[in-house]
């Protein structure tokens, strides 16, 4: 059984092919996946999947009341947990250079992105509206230096991971899956993000693909 496979996990990471390719061809293994998940099991925890070649992530082995409070409690406040991602993602999924709906494994090129905001009043319109959800972005900088920030906030929230430096490429990571999940979640169970969410039945919350902070549960 792999430490750093387990310490990503314990991390609350999702580990996917883009974002950690030897922890994830360790995980693809049918024994460490075995052995992962008997570990995890004496925590009450489980080794779950988005999909069945999606990444691989910690969930509750059983769903108990502080799980379901803190789900509400994701899903009341999606405006902070995922809007910001929403928003960035779906800004440069209306570019030319993400005209496609963005999945794992993807290239997102800066200077691409740039091109494509300079050629579009209505990009640049919009990458001003989200200077302030963009973290460290400014209204004084660049269209180049937010787009950066723009990419950089997705890198630190392990939605995309630094490609190649010099070219400005990032790669989408397998955790973008789970963003698209959670949406899905919402649709589905017609739940409003801005409202309480009071209907969420057992059922319901064994299709949306959580993860668990031990440490936040006393593990």
């Amino acid at each position: 059984m792999n430490a750093g496979v387990l310490r990503l996990l314990w991390d609350g990471e999702y580990i996917c092919p883009v974002r950690y390719p030897l922890e994830y061809e360790i995980l693809s293994e049918a024994t460490e996946q075995e052995e992962v998940g008997a570990w995890l099991l004496h925590a009450n925890l489980r080794l779950a999947r988005l999909g069945e070649e999606g990444a691989f992530f910690m969930a509750p082995d059983v769903i108990g009341a502080a799980d379901i409070t803190r789900i509400k409690g994701e899903l009341a406040k999606f405006r902070d947990t995922y809007g910001p991602a929403v928003l960035l993602l779906d800004f440069i999924r209306q570019s030319d250079v993400g005209a496609r709906l963005l999945v794992p494994g993807e290239y997102i090129v800066l200077y691409e992105l740039e091109r494509a905001v300079s050629q579009s009043s209505v990009l640049e319109t919009q990458l001003k509206s989200l200077i302030g959800v963009i973290s460290n972005a400014a209204q004084r900088n660049s269209n180049h230096e937010n787009l950066r920030r723009l990419l950089e906030h997705l890198m630190r929230d392990g939605y995309v991971v630094m490609a190649n430096k010099d070219t400005g490429a990032y790669q989408v990571t397998g955790k973008i899956d789970q963003l698209y999940a959670v949406l899905q979640f919402l649709d589905e169970n017609k739940v409003v993000p801005d409202q309480e969410v009071d209907d969420l039945d057992e059922g319901a919350q064994h299709e949306m693909p959580i993860h668990t902070d031990p440490k936040e549960d006393g593990a």
